[in-house]
């Protein structure tokens, strides 16, 4: 039987987390650049400078900008982002070329049992604290001053002022600091960040898509569409396509320089805001981004540890790459 997709909270994040359209998502992670920015250090140690890896490492987020529930985007972002155990390994056991592996190791890469969500979301390296980095540091967020010199009102108290409950505030700041931590990322440590971002999103990896059509369309489309194969498969191909467009705006916005990249995201997230009839104002959210760029302070020590922690999850369950010469190593 046919079941709808996300419930009512997890839309509102998905409209959150959008940068372009209104969409919703499952779990609390990296964002996209910081995903891109990992595999992509994997890839440097085994001799690779390879735009498929950070395209697939960014692609199980697609879902996050699907909003219609007759698409059933939280049981396929479930999937995708590696919410039920080895659903994304869909997508590494479809893979049959040298590209099409490139593709899965980045895929794979993400996920939240053993990837780099884990570490987001569930369990921090280095910040000692029994949850993931983004939820300790959105929490930080909200009980920080809007004004340091008037320290009385907190984003929390700021973000409850505009008639958001405290799990709607815990949304946006976990959605400020994934963005803020994106800029950091750019700025500090891979200075091309966002280029390569959109130039992965531009590339030939569209052999993705039918990799990724190939890996989920037989349970999306008995889950979802009756078992309509062909329905499933153009709804999992606009999804793609979609999050081409949304991460090449992504790269560019983080290109800029650190104040115009934030008054980009702040804005695009008063828009998104708007959407569900929020009324929030530009400088509170560009305040918020830049105080979790402070209270992030620590974060080139928890991406390092994130960077060795998804490099022996993945060589731990066999999903290696190989020389550039040679072909990938499946499990």
């Amino acid at each position: 039987m046919k079941r709808k997709g996300a419930k009512k909270h997890l839309m509102a994040l998905g409209l959150l987390c959008c940068l372009f359209l209104m969409m919703p998502t499952v779990a609390f992670s990296w964002n996209q650049a910081t995903h891109a920015y990992i595999v992509d250090q994997l890839g440097s140690h085994a001799g690779h400078d390879d735009l498929k890896e950070m395209w697939g490492s960014v692609a199980p987020d697609m879902y996050n900008f699907v909003f219609d529930p007759d698409l059933c985007p939280g049981w396929i972002g479930d999937q995708t982002q590696g919410t039920y155990a080895d659903t994304f390994l869909k997508v590494w056991d479809a893979a049959e070329t040298n590209t099409e592996e490139a593709l899965a190791f980045g895929f794979v890469s993400h996920n939240q049992q053993w990837g780099g969500d884990h570490v987001a979301h569930t369990s921090c390296q280095t910040c000692g604290e029994n949850d993931g980095y983004i939820i300790v540091k959105a929490r930080l967020l909200l009980n920080a001053p809007v004004n340091p010199a008037d320290p009385e009102q907190t984003f929390g108290e700021a973000f409850a002022g505009l008639g958001m409950d405290p799990d709607m505030a815990l949304l946006t700041a976990h959605v400020i600091v994934e963005e803020a931590i994106d800029i950091r990322i750019e700025k500090e440590m891979a200075p091309l960040l966002g280029r390569r971002l959109a130039a992965a999103a531009r590339s030939d990896t569209k052999g993705f898509q039918p990799l990724f059509v190939k890996a989920f369309v037989a349970d999306y489309a008995a889950y979802c569409f009756g078992g309509d194969s062909l329905a499933a498969a153009a709804a999992l191909t606009a999804a793609e396509k979609g999050h081409r467009k949304d991460m090449i705006f992504l790269g560019q916005a983080i290109s800029q320089p650190e104040p115009v990249a934030v008054q980009l995201l702040a804005v695009q997230l008063t828009g998104v805001l708007s959407e569900l009839g929020f009324s929030a104002p530009v400088d509170i959210l560009k305040a918020a981004m830049f105080s979790a760029m402070g209270i992030c302070d620590d974060y080139k020590a928890e991406i390092e540890a994130a960077v060795l922690y998804v490099g022996k999850s993945l060589k731990d369950h066999g999903i290696t790459l190989s020389l550039p010469q040679g072909g990938r190593q499946k499990k």
